[in-house]
């Protein structure tokens, strides 16, 4: 297991074959998790309390903009140098939508 706390993400790279490995248990994951919850959770809020929006309508909206934020990020990501797409990220982005949206409609 490889915890990295690097800004590349949970990229480790072996030096003898130059390839960048994705790892599934990594702090990285856990943050992409975290930040596409409190993503949802902050586009919900702002629909339903300022813009007076019904909750409902409301979840399907928050969670493509907390999805585009994630894929958005990867897509940055890929662009930088030594830097790829994750779909493990994108895997750790869409739970943390999913564990938002079973909150708010709980």
């Amino acid at each position: 297991m490889n915890f990295s706390f690097a800004s590349e993400d949970s990229i480790s790279i072996k030096s003898k074959n130059n390839i960048q490995i994705d790892e599934w248990f990594a702090i990285d994951k856990v943050q992409h998790f975290m930040y596409s919850t409190f993503v949802s959770f902050g586009t919900q809020y702002v629909l339903v309390n300022k813009i007076q929006m019904n909750e409902n309508a409301a979840l399907p909206l928050s969670a493509l903009l907390s999805f585009l934020a994630g894929l958005l990020k990867e897509i940055n990501d890929n662009r930088s140098k030594n830097g790829f797409f994750s779909r493990k990220d994108m895997v750790a982005n869409s739970f943390g939508i999913v564990f938002a949206g079973i909150i708010i409609s709980s």
